[in-house]
């Protein structure tokens, strides 16, 4: 089960920026108030982690690797940041990670859901801003000839 979404965009972290972000998503490592798997058994504490990612996140070298990790495709840039650009697979915990390194990126992401629902996420001045897809609109139609 699970939610299947795909998306693209244009979010990239300057190289100057690559190690904050990364620490501000290792960061959420004490946030389980945000994780969304876990396991328990019995006589045994709960555990928790974020989906599709290790238990402990410093497990993961740097925030490529995190947003590979997540399941995003990922390119290095000429300038030696990277730039975060497809993703094609179930929802699970990005929100937060993104969240979290906002401060250090720009850009946006467009999602489209497995029923049709849209949204996307943009980065400027440090904030990440969700919007919700509510009328798509095409304004120009034209024939295509070869």
């Amino acid at each position: 089960m699970g939610y299947y979404v795909s998306g693209s965009g244009n979010v990239r972290i300057k190289k100057d920026d690559l190690g904050k972000a990364y620490e501000a998503m290792m960061a959420l490592q004490d946030r389980t108030d945000l994780m969304g798997g876990g396991g328990f058994a019995p006589n045994q504490p709960r555990r928790y982690w974020f989906a599709w990612m290790p238990e402990n996140l410093r497990t993961i070298p740097n925030a490529k690797e995190v947003f590979l990790s997540l399941g995003f495709e990922v390119q290095d840039e000429d300038d030696g940041g990277i730039l975060i650009f497809a993703y094609d697979s179930k929802i699970g915990d990005e929100k937060w990670f993104f969240a979290a390194a906002a401060p250090f990126m720009s850009g946006e992401f467009e999602w489209t859901g497995e029923d049709g629902e849209r949204w996307k996420w943009m980065f400027e001045d440090g904030k990440m801003i969700e919007w919700t897809g509510v009328n798509v609109n095409y304004q120009f139609d034209e024939e295509v000839k070869l």
